[in-house]
């Protein structure tokens, strides 16, 4: 008897259920007539002799020429590997098909394609965005804060961590004057140099998004997204520019924020 697993896996060979009892009890039974066939395998005469005609051609079976005809059937190794070439084939011709018919409108669309430059305001939906983006990365994370707290390093730090099992490099530009303890914290998860001097603040994901930190006449905190390729090759040039000229702390050892 065929178990209840193996009926949809032929079907998805190719096989229809009239195809796969036949087979089956070909495979149990040995060579049989197509009236054994249909008695045993519960398939209408009227359709017996179309149901075996195809699975010889799907290659599943072979057939003696003699009255009355016998059928027997291949391995199931030898038809599997017939089906799969089969598969294979259609699969070929569909893919060219369908990339024929839909890459020049793929091509129209990537030419059409714009960038989002949005601007963010309020402290939720600037680090409700870092957060995605730092979820997002994937090689490399580019931080500069001009000033930090430790409140701060302490809702951030199991996301900043994980990158450290990622293998994602993180680098982080922060001002002169950082609490020891907020240095080392950030130390064990990336590179850290200070500046005296820095002018705003950001982030730089994969050198694909950028945010950019600004604050207004009143110190209000806003920032400006962008996957803009061009702006995000721009601020991680800045970057690298003014890393270049910082430099890093020796500290003392002590216990992290972690």
């Amino acid at each position: 008897m065929m178990s209840t697993r193996v009926k949809p896996l032929l079907r998805k060979a190719g096989l229809t259920d009239y195809e796969a009892n036949a087979y089956v009890m070909l495979l149990e039974k040995g060579a049989l007539t197509a009236k054994q066939i249909s008695y045993g395998a519960q398939i209408p005469y009227s359709k017996v002799y179309q149901t075996l005609n195809s699975l010889e051609k799907k290659g599943w079976i072979e057939v003696t020429r003699k009255r009355p005809s016998k059928y027997f059937p291949k391995s199931p190794e030898t038809a599997l590997k017939t089906a799969k070439a089969v598969i294979e084939n259609e699969w070929l011709k569909m893919e060219k098909m369908v990339a024929d018919e839909l890459l020049p409108l793929y091509a129209k669309l990537k030419t059409k394609e714009k960038y989002d430059v949005w601007l963010l305001k309020g402290t939720l939906n600037i680090v409700s965005k870092f957060k995605e983006m730092a979820k997002d990365c994937r090689q490399e994370m580019l931080i500069a804060l001009p000033f930090i707290k430790d409140e701060f390093i302490m809702d951030f730090y199991p996301l900043l961590n994980s990158f450290v099992g990622d293998n994602i490099q993180v680098r982080f530009m922060m001002l002169e004057g950082l609490n020891g303890n907020v240095y080392r914290t950030l130390s064990r998860i990336g590179e850290v140099r200070c500046r005296n001097k820095m002018f705003g603040g950001g982030a730089i994901s994969d050198g694909k998004e950028v945010l950019l930190l600004f604050s207004d006449e009143r110190g209000e905190i806003s920032a400006i997204w962008s996957d803009h390729p061009g702006l995000a090759a721009l601020a991680k040039d800045y970057f690298n520019y003014l890393w270049k000229e910082s430099e890093q702390r020796t500290l003392k050892p002590a216990t992290s924020l972690s």
